[in-house]
């Protein structure tokens, strides 16, 4: 199963939210690992993803059934993102496998891994805006951006990378910083021809990625800063060089998939890169803000990360410094909320109806300690969208207050019972009515002694008698329910 969603066209948050509830459905709680492959059009990347998809599988497999684990074994058929040979795209907007892959990293904690194909970049249907659009959000939401290119790393190829670049320098400007803003780049360079200079796999990769990265004083500066930067605002950069996978699968429509018919170079090398990405001992779960993103906020990223994309202009390094200062924002009132309800439930914990004063003094209480929650967060981007939520905060707050008094009124004793409590749940009050009702009983027996039936004398030490044990229930029970409670 896959779900596809556009990233063109309008009211794209909206839509995404829907299908990423269904992708992460019962995973919530878990850290998420989001592997994209990025790059030109027509060059393979939906066909790369497939084998990463059978890895994961397989890897999957094979820990749950504690089996060593065997993929891209001849009788292999690949399966999962489309893919065919030609000239015409096949992959538009952003595609997500339909199901997080459960995986056990070397820690033995459990990732939730979610592989992310992308729309070929700079095709004869898609505007500029459309393809740096795709891209940008790609590598922003990935624990590891696969860049994907041919033969070579053009210098069109590291200006796409511009962007990356100069939103770093203005992260790592701000007043507090969470160190590198983005995580693993990975250049793979498909039907690499020099081998005799630079040799496949990880270490030729390394040295041929060095000889790119070089500076030299005819470089205009912008080409310089890409290169220099570069390295300052990502954990980790590699390079792996792959062979051609040969004329079976590349030229020719009749391939279904086959590992059979790939090229035993070029899956060899496959068998060597997959595992160093997405092996148990290499993966890295997603993290924003310094924090471990889990499958739940992974949700809400996807959104506001798009959102912040959503236009007709191109996405700004300032958009993404605000989306991600909303999401720090979101994230503290969402603490501070949670701070405040469980405050006031403590306040408001047992059976008696409270005061009015005494539900407004706590209220006050732990609303100014949400607040001060909020006002902890750091201080990044848009003073704007701090503002924003603030205010959204406070409403918040307010709304819970209305729910603490109806749920308050709901424990309100009809009658003359109730004005007893309301009265300030007073012991004295009770012991005022008890000993007004056993005069009022002794008054009566004297009566009747007396030969005077009165149904009026009568009727009133029963009546007290019945409103002081509504008053000893009342003020008794939750004693007994803190009694119990500490027994259990």
């Amino acid at each position: 199963m896959n779900i596809v969603t556009s990233i063109i066209g309008s009211n794209l948050p909206n839509r995404l939210r829907p299908l990423l509830e269904i992708i992460f459905k019962r995973k919530e709680g878990l850290k998420v690992v989001v592997i994209s492959v990025a790059g030109a059009f027509r060059k393979g990347k939906s066909f790369l993803l497939n084998f990463f998809l059978e890895y994961v599988y397989n890897l999957h497999k094979s820990q749950q059934s504690d089996t060593s684990l065997e993929w891209l074994t001849d009788d292999c058929q690949l399966h999962g993102f489309h893919w065919r040979a030609g000239v015409k795209r096949d992959t538009v907007g952003i595609w997500l496998w339909g199901e997080p892959i459960m995986i056990e990293s070397v820690t033995g904690e459990m990732f939730a891994v979610l592989l992310m194909d992308t729309q070929g970049t700079f095709d004869n249907n898609s505007t500029y805006q459309q393809c740096m659009t795709v891209f940008a959000l790609s590598t922003i939401v990935s624990s590891v951006q696969i860049y994907n290119v041919v033969d070579n790393i053009q210098e069109d190829a590291l200006q796409h990378l511009s962007l990356f670049v100069e939103y770093g320098r203005m992260a790592m400007e701000q007043p507090h910083n969470f160190g590198k803003p983005f995580q693993q780049l990975v250049f793979c360079v498909r039907d690499f021809k020099n081998q005799e200079e630079y040799e496949f796999g990880e270490n030729g990769g390394t040295d041929f990625l060095d000889n790119v990265l070089q500076t030299n004083p005819e470089q205009p500066e912008e080409i310089k800063a890409v290169r220099e930067l570069l390295r300052e605002y990502f954990e980790d950069i590699q390079c792996y060089l792959l062979p051609h996978p040969g004329y079976k699968v590349a030229e020719r429509q009749s391939f279904r998939g086959h590992v059979k018919d790939l090229r035993p170079l070029f899956r060899e090398e496959l068998k060597k890169m997959v595992p160093n990405l997405l092996g148990p001992h290499n993966l890295k779960p997603k993290i924003v803000n310094g924090k471990t993103v889990t499958c739940r906020k992974m949700i809400q990223y996807f959104k506001e990360y798009a959102a912040s994309f959503d236009g007709e202009t191109l996405p700004q390094p300032q958009s993404i410094l605000n989306a991600n200062a909303k999401l720090i924002c979101i994230e503290a009132a969402h603490e501070a909320k949670v701070n405040y309800c469980r405050g006031m439930d403590r306040s408001t914990y047992g059976t008696r109806m409270m005061s009015e004063k005494k539900l407004l003094e706590a209220h006050i209480k732990h609303g100014i300690t949400a607040l001060n929650i909020y006002d902890k967060c750091p201080k990044i981007g848009s003073k704007e969208v701090r503002s924003l939520l603030l205010e959204k905060l406070q409403e918040d707050i307010n709304a819970e207050l209305e729910r603490y008094k109806r749920l308050n009124e709901a424990k309100r004793v009809t009658g003359c019972a109730s004005a007893m409590l309301a009265c300030g749940d007073s012991v004295f009050l009770g012991i005022g009515l008890g000993s007004a009702a056993s005069g009022a009983i002794a008054g009566a027996v004297l009566t009747l002694q007396a030969g005077v039936v009165s149904l009026g004398i009568v009727a009133i030490p029963i009546s007290l008698t019945t409103l002081f044990f509504i008053w000893a229930y009342v003020w008794t029970k939750p004693c007994f329910e803190k009694i119990t409670n500490k027994n259990k």
